[in-house]
């Protein structure tokens, strides 16, 4: 008797030590649900610059996602008669279109240094600003980042003064996995012309774990954001640009040339020596663009 009552006594201690600990997982797992998009993403509002500011012609757009929320864009188009370098000045052929998307605690008005170089060396240029950025409507979140640049693809494509199948994916940092994410999910017949990523990273969780993030690392089993670049690089049809500082300290350099390993078709990379992850333009622009530039051409 005495020893039933002892076994009882300890079923019921387990039994009451577990609860608690699925109490506390399951609090915490809510918890970070709830924060997830907030620690996450870092929305910029817009400080009412436009392309005109640069001298810049531009079309404002508005498109609607599958879920519902209205995306706000730009288009910018080429120059008149300024053909891509490798392209014959004779041509009637429709130039390439960059689709950018930005990268985080950003918004489009950061791509506006950037289109000056891209309309002048004769392309077009799309810029969209995700879902909470901007002047775009809605709350920001991984799923819903994806459903934009799906959005934004489908849309550009629909679009009488742009070649289908001649569009480039451009995304920086955070904008590269949008990318990825879009170039992986088209088939064969409908694969864009190029995918550049600039400054990006294998995943949510290497980005943490190999920027000595531990807490955030650990934490981060608990929530649904991946951001998992490294699980669907390779069906990615297109030819792939990699383009990464070598003093990246927000996404270390290596999961850069990982990420650019693991690319099935033909791939670039592009070292930015001494290029931090926020001064690839400010303080490395000819490099970048560059290598850029010498990417497009292999596209015409």
């Amino acid at each position: 008797m005495v020893w039933e009552r002892r076994a009882a006594t300890g079923a019921r201690i387990v039994l009451t030590v577990a609860g608690f600990v699925v109490a506390a997982v399951l609090g915490l797992k809510i918890l970070i649900l709830f924060l997830e998009p907030r620690a996450t993403f870092f929305p910029v509002r817009s400080a009412g610059v436009t392309p005109a500011d640069y001298g810049l012609p531009f079309e404002d757009l508005r498109f609607e996602t599958s879920d519902g929320v209205r995306i706000h864009a730009w288009f910018i188009p080429a120059a008149a008669g300024s053909p891509p370098p490798s392209a014959d000045p004779g041509s009637a052929r429709r130039p390439l279109t960059l689709l950018a998307f930005h990268g985080n605690a950003e918004s489009i008005e950061h791509t506006l240094p950037l289109a000056r170089l891209v309309r002048e060396a004769g392309f077009n240029l799309m810029a969209v600003e995700y879902r909470g950025y901007g002047r775009s409507d809605g709350m920001p979140s991984e799923r819903g980042v994806y459903a934009d640049g799906a959005a934004a693809l489908q849309t550009l494509r629909a679009r009488s003064d742009v070649a289908p199948n001649r569009i480039v994916l451009w995304g920086r940092s955070i904008g590269a996995a949008v990318a990825v994410d879009v170039a992986a999910g088209l088939a064969a017949d409908e694969a864009v012309a190029g995918v550049i990523l600039e400054s990006p990273f294998t995943s949510a969780q290497d980005l943490l774990r190999d920027g000595g993030h531990w807490l955030l690392y650990g934490l981060s089993f608990f929530g649904t954001y991946r951001f998992d670049s490294a699980g669907k690089i390779g069906r990615i049809i297109s030819p792939v640009l990699v383009v990464h500082g070598t003093a990246d300290e927000i996404a270390p350099f290596t999961l850069g040339k990982s990420l650019y390993g693991m690319a099935p078709g033909g791939r670039e990379f592009v070292a930015i020596e001494g290029g931090g992850h926020n001064d690839l333009w400010a303080s490395h622009a000819a490099a970048t663009w560059g290598g850029i530039r010498r990417f497009l051409a292999t596209l015409e």
